[in-house]
């Protein structure tokens, strides 16, 4: 009897194990894509889709609207709930799965008006865009009815099915992307807050110089006090709503390198372009490449962001183009004035104007009730600041809520053959302002600024201005023919990294928080004074750990320690340091980097933290015109920030390097060992790709990937930017990395990530490997050679 209940519990338990493992293999299979066969869709003809041997999909179509419903197909195939959550982060639906956490992040994404703007830029479009838009989003629809049962993991994770995509959600996800790269409305709160926090003399030293004052400061706040103390933590609050729950985060190292070499430089004569786009680390990555071939009319391959149709960077079978970030300032705060009898009217100039009023909804998970956020739209945009409970009311003017027409410009570059196609194309191209980098099969080269970058009828835009005198008004954008652009340089190398290309000289003021250009130098570095350039050149330089900031702050760092008492264990760490500083390498396996980076954000500490306190130094961390402002320091030496710092007769300066280096080796010591010989920057410095689902304990082994060590920094070429307030963990780097020779097509991209958003697809990370050691896959191109690779998808016409 006992061998029988023994036996039969066996079986139970079996049979449970089984029926475990049946419904894990389902959830784990749910979603992957069909890549072979044939499905019948709403196409006119027959579409082919090709699946290379990383999941890249390669798509034929003999019409427009074929085309593009196959694009919205495969994305949603491989992307469907990136997507959707991207949709959701500007159209305030984060909470509704998230639950409250988000709630100040979905009634902050209302008020600003994402999807406000994405309507009233569907409305301004052309036939041809709209076309575009509505069979993508019909072919995303296609995929979604084809597998409502079996979506991607996600949903059912996350308890909800996606709503149909709609044509302004493309555009919704393109505002995303504007907000990402469009802006100083967090410096401009930043620099408000320290105003408050510390002496006008120290804030001064901050602000970004200007060559013919010295240093730029906006007069609307000098004359009285505006903010007070108590103001500090709602203002750092509005700041951090900006990062949209994290979609959004803003740090130095966001950016890209963009450059060309002529013709007259390369071994083929055609000319090289390569593009690297330093966007946040995670998995799936942030770009979605694709391959589009229209029969008859235009063969394109490159990337976009998931949910929008198109090529927004990569090649065609005439020219080739990439595109770097200006930084440029599309954002202004306004102080506003409300008549304190009509709380729905502003003062401006010599009365009182009228709001708009409208109201928007979001539903909190767990919530049977919608929750109402009331917006109030002046003449500088909404009001923004009662989402964080600032007293004083700030409306925010953002290039963004325009109605702007950036898809007409990516349509009109499949089609572009030469330079002024290319410029004709991108004069619709509005926000985010962009620096577009040309080359061509002839071995020309060139760069075109594009977007609305505004005219100020007044101050710097650094802090808020008075919104109700006029002074600082928009007065529009700067012309079109007058924006920054070069064709054929007689230097044969265009660069681009974030940096001032424009020069001192520029007419207009395009930002005063200018990215510093290490970066650039670096690639400079690489590629001047050399004849005969190819495509492994290309990909070397995007792939340099060459830390330019490291060289031009050597002499100041290395005298200020030669003259410091160092203790044996600082002395060894110290000797490191000096002989990496003669060739500052930040590579993976060596000690230098990690002890020069340990200094550097010490030595931030011990001139900022204590005067700023904890909130205001984290914020700071984070500021684009961090290193340039404290670089400038270092390098003068003096500054009322240093004040006190000297000891035993010792400069201000060298003794805060002296005593930061101290506490870094203590720092490094305690986490490495005493053996400074042993450390190494990839120890600390790696890299982990988070799935958005990643922080979940029970799913960050299935969703995320890493930690990988990682050589390089923000201030390298090939990126690896760390946040200073938690080093030294990567989170933004190049997404995306691809180089091409127009002689012959041949183009070498690599996904930080692979093609597929599901887990368990083995195009989820299949392209991290070579990322990671600077490797790079082939990008086919001939159709030719398309139509040999084994993984065939047709998208067949419904019978009638």
């Amino acid at each position: 009897m006992r061998r029988y209940w023994l036996l039969l519990l066996i079986a139970v338990l079996a049979a449970v194990l089984l029926t475990a493992s049946l419904l894990l293999w389902g959830v784990t299979r749910r979603g992957l894509p069909r890549t072979g066969g044939v499905i019948e869709a709403a196409v006119s003809a027959e579409v082919e889709i090709y699946r290379d041997t990383f999941g890249v999909p390669h798509i034929i179509a003999r019409s427009v609207d074929d085309l593009f419903y196959a694009q919205g197909y495969v994305q949603a195939q491989d992307r469907l709930w990136q997507m959707d959550l991207l949709r959701r982060g500007v159209s305030g639906r984060l909470s509704a799965i998230f639950g409250e956490g988000y709630a100040d992040t979905d009634r902050f994404s209302l008020t600003v008006g994402f999807y406000r703007a994405a309507r009233a830029g569907y409305a301004a479009l052309g036939p041809e865009a709209k076309a575009a838009l509505e069979a993508y989003a019909r072919g995303v629809n296609g995929y979604i009815e084809d597998n409502w049962g079996r979506l991607s993991p996600e949903f059912a994770l996350c308890g909800y099915l996606p709503d149909p995509w709609e044509p302004v959600d493309s555009l919704a996800v393109g505002k995303y992307m504007a907000w990402y790269l469009g802006g100083n409305m967090a410096g401009e709160l930043f620099f408000s807050a320290l105003l408050e926090k510390v002496s006008e003399e120290k804030a001064l030293e901050l602000f970004p110089v200007s060559p013919e004052t010295g240093s730029l400061m906006d007069p609307a706040l000098r004359e009285e006090t505006v903010f007070s103390p108590g103001d500090i933590p709602a203002l750092l609050h509005l700041s951090g709503l900006a990062a949209m729950g994290g979609l959004a985060v803003d740090l130095p190292g966001l950016g890209s390198n963009g450059w060309a070499v002529s013709g007259s430089k390369t071994r083929s004569g055609a000319a090289l372009l390569a593009n690297d786009i330093h966007l946040g680390l995670g998995i799936p990555s942030i770009w979605y490449e694709n391959h589009l071939i229209l029969e008859g009319e235009f063969n394109a391959a490159g990337v976009t962001f998931p949910g929008y149709p198109g090529v927004v960077a990569g090649f065609t079978g005439q020219i080739a183009w990439g595109m770097t970030n200006i930084g440029a300032d599309v954002q202004d705060l306004f102080l506003i004035e409300f008549n304190p009898d009509n709380p729905h009217q502003y003062r401006y100039q010599d009365g009182w104007a009228d709001a708009t009023v409208l109201f928007e909804e979001f539903t909190v998970k767990g919530e049977a009730e919608p929750r109402r956020v009331e917006v109030i739209i002046t003449r500088h945009g909404p009001v923004i600041s009662i989402v964080a409970g600032l007293e004083k009311p700030l409306s925010l003017r953002w290039t963004g809520l325009e109605a702007t027409l950036e898809l007409e410009a990516v349509l009109g570059l499949l089609r572009a053959a030469d330079w002024a196609d290319f410029c004709a194309a991108l004069e619709g191209y509005m926000a985010p302002a962009q620096y577009f980098v040309f080359a061509d099969r002839r071995g020309n080269i060139g760069y075109r600024a594009a977007g609305y970058i505004p005219i100020r009828r007044g101050g710097s835009g650094l802090l808020p201005a008075e919104g109700s005198t006029g002074a600082f008004d928009w007065e529009g954008y700067i012309p079109w023919p007058e924006l920054p652009q070069s064709y054929n340089p007689p230097e044969g190398i265009i660069v681009t990294a974030n940096h001032n290309v424009a020069g001192g000289d520029y007419p207009y003021l395009i930002s005063a928080e200018w990215t510093t250009p290490y970066r650039a130098l670096g690639i400079w570095r690489e590629l001047e004074g050399r004849e005969a350039l190819t495509l492994a050149d290309m990909t070397r330089a995007q792939n340099s750990f060459y830390n330019t900031q490291a060289a031009l702050l050597a002499p100041v760092l290395l005298k200020a320690l030669a003259a410091a008492d160092l203790t044996p264990p600082e002395e060894a760490a110290f000797n490191l340091l000096r002989e990496w500083l003669h060739a500052p390498v930040e590579a993976p396996g060596a000690a230098g980097p990690l002890i020069y980076n340990a200094l550097y954000l010490k030595m931030l500490e011990h001139t900022f933290a204590s005067a700023m306190g904890e909130a205001l130094y984290r914020r700071f961390l984070s500021s684009r015109g961090l290193h340039g402002s404290f670089d400038r320091i270092l390098l003068e030496g003096r500054s009322a920030w240093l004040n006190g710092s000297g000891g035993g007769g010792a400069e201000p300066g060298a003794a805060m390097i002296a005593a930061a280096f101290r506490d870094a080796v203590a720092e490094l010591a305690g986490k490495l060992g005493e053996d400074a010989s042993r450390w190494r920057w990839g120890d600390l410095h790696t890299v982990t790709f988070r799935h958005q689902l990643g922080t979940r304990k029970l799913l960050e082994r299935f969703v995320n990937r890493g930690p990988f060590p990682v050589g390089g920094s923000g201030n390298a070429p090939a990126g690896m930017a760390y946040p200073l307030a938690e080093p030294f963990g990567v989170t933004l780097g190049p997404a995306w990395r691809f180089s091409v020779d127009l002689a012959d097509y041949s183009a070498a991209g690599i996904l930080a990530g692979g093609s597929s958003g599901h887990p368990f697809s083995p195009h989820y990370d299949d392209q991290l490997a070579l990322w990671l050691n600077g490797e790079y896959r082939e990008m086919l191109f001939d159709p030719a050679a398309l139509r040999k690779l084994g993984q065939k998808l047709v998208l067949r016409p419904r019978p009638r």
